[in-house]
This record gives C-alpha cells, sequence and structure tokens, in this order.
C-alpha cells in the first residue's frame, strides 16, 4: 500500500446510511470523516476507485426536497445543484460505503462476483458486501469524478422514488441475511418476503411526502409550479399503489420475490461459468486482443 494511503473504515454523517447509500434527509453539506482501523497486511486490493461528485449522489426523493424548498421552480426535473466533493484523501478500508462502474478497476487474478441481474440499479451492492470478507479490501485512489444524471435514461421522480425504495429495502435485508462469502460469490438467506411492517415503514414516509406536495401546490405563488406540484403528487400516489397498504404490500412483494429468485439464480449459476471459463482457457485460450495505445 502506498505510503499516502490511509488505513481503516470510513464513517459518514447523518445525511446518508453508510451500507446502503440511502438519503437520511437532504443535507446542503456533508462530511464524510475516514477512522483509523485495522486491516491485514496481507489483504488483497481487490477494486479500486475514484471519489465522485456531481449529482448522482443525491437520491430522488433529495430531488424533490428541494424542488418543495424552491418556491419558484417549476419543475421537479430541472436540478441545478450539484454535489461537490472536496479535500478527499486516498484510502484502503474494508467499509466500503460504494463502488463505480465507470472508473475503477479490478482484480481478476481468480475470478469475481457476478453483479445482482436487477433493472432497480443496485448490482454493483454484492460488491460492498463481498469486499467485507476477511483477506480483501477496497481502495478508493485521490481523484474525483463527475457522476450527472441523465434525465432522458430516467423515469420522472415519482417512479425513481418508488424504484429506490424497493431497493434500499432489498439490500437492508440481503445484509442482514448474508450467510457466506467466498472467492466467488455471497450467499444470503433473505427469500423475497415484505411484511406488513415492511410496507408500512415506508408508505408512512412517502404519503408525508404527498402531504407535503400537496399543501406546496396549495400555496404555489404561479400556476406552472402548482401545475407541476399536483403532478407529481398524483404520480407519486400511482406509484404507490394509491398508498393502500394492502395492495402496496402486495406488489412489494411480487417485485421482491421475482429480484430475490433471479439474484440467487445468478449466483448459484456463477461458479460453474467461472469454471468453463478456466477449462476454455486451460484447453486453447481465451480470446485475447492486443492493445496498442500510443504515448502521448
Amino acid at each position: 500500500m502506498p505510503d499516502n494511503y490511509e488505513r481503516g473504515e470510513l464513517l459518514i454523517d447523518t445525511a446518508m446510511e453508510l451500507e446502503t447509500n440511502a438519503t437520511k434527509g437532504l443535507a446542503r453539506e456533508n462530511s464524510l470523516l475516514l477512522q483509523r482501523g485495522t486491516l491485514a497486511e496481507d489483504a488483497l486490493v481487490k477494486m479500486a476507485q475514484t471519489f465522485r461528485s456531481g449529482t448522482n449522489d443525491i437520491d430522488a426523493i433529495d430531488f424533490v426536497e428541494m424542488f418543495l424548498d424552491d418556491e419558484g421552480a417549476t419543475s421537479a426535473d430541472d436540478l441545478n445543484q450539484v454535489y461537490v466533493l472536496v479535500n478527499f484523501r486516498p484510502v484502503v478500508t474494508k467499509k466500503n460505503w460504494r463502488m463505480d462502474c465507470g472508473v475503477a478497476a479490478y482484480d481478476n487474478t481468480f475470478g469475481l462476483p457476478p453483479f445482482f441481474p436487477t433493472r432497480l440499479r443496485f448490482e454493483d451492492y454484492i460488491y460492498r458486501l463481498w469486499v467485507q470478507q476477511d483477506g480483501l479490501a477496497a481502495a478508493h485512489v485521490d481523484a474525483a469524478q463527475n457522476h450527472i444524471k441523465s434525465h432522458y435514461m430516467r423515469n420522472p421522480p415519482a417512479a425513481e422514488i418508488f424504484n429506490e425504495e424497493v431497493s434500499n429495502l432489498l439490500k437492508r435485508k440481503i445484509k442482514a441475511s448474508v450467510s457466506r462469502l467466498d472467492e466467488l460469490s455471497i450467499a444470503f438467506d433473505y427469500d423475497g418476503d415484505v411484511t406488513a411492517a415492511d410496507a408500512r415503514e415506508i408508505l408512512d414516509k412517502i404519503v408525508l411526502l404527498h402531504g407535503r406536495a400537496v399543501e406546496a401546490a396549495g400555496k404555489a405563488a404561479s400556476s406552472p409550479r402548482a401545475e407541476a406540484l399536483w403532478l407529481f403528487a398524483t404520480n407519486l400516489e400511482k406509484a404507490f399503489y394509491g398508498f393502500e397498504p394492502d395492495f402496496f404490500q402486495q406488489n412489494m412483494l411480487r417485485i421482491a420475490d421475482d429480484v430475490i429468485s433471479v439474484i440467487k439464480g445468478s449466483i448459484e449459476l456463477w461458479p460453474t461459468l467461472v469454471e468453463i471459463c478456466y477449462f476454455q482457457k486451460d484447453r486453447k485460450g481465451l480470446p485475447q486482443t492486443r492493445v496498442n495505445n500510443h504515448k502521448k
């Protein structure tokens, strides 16, 4: 490990939950604190990545909070504030609070776990669990990249909030039930069940947000803002199945069961696929391409 790297664990303040990256409420300023910790001298750094600035660290529900707070705003999609990271330091850690696919490096000498096959956009979460096993670590280098959400690839804010709430629930359930970590995968006992209490916890928060949007629409100073707020409130109610607890729970259960079944199936299949690749490599080799980059 280079001399300028800290060794330890990453801690974050109350604005974000460390393991799932779920917001704990909109924060205009946020501090990520590094605390020294224990890390084995022979731990392998299996992935290294940059830090990240931009809008990608802002949850959809925080976008809406900004919209509600700005009485002159007329569209929840027009976000002009970004999260800017300053004074970042390189670190090797086992408490990996994120991983980035865009600018990252992976040690694939033996093989790596599969990404979760899900459209809910938490496919990288397996790595944040997997890297915490003995003998492994993750690194964050002394660089930052800019991530901006592209609106044309995103659903309306209400649908994005629904996606994030489902993802956060599944991440909490998976993390709480991890039963095995090994070289190529993880195992967890969560079977996709969604209890009435799970559904109610989500609905209580979203119903409160819906009420704030309706109240803001009634006080809006301009017609465009009022229309945007009413549209958001209507879409939020539709996205969360009319806030009807039983109907919402049934649909959450259906979604969770489908997602978890696919994830577990891929995890079970993955070691066999890696073994086939090793066999093919030993038999006649895998395809190779020589990259001839010119020095600047």
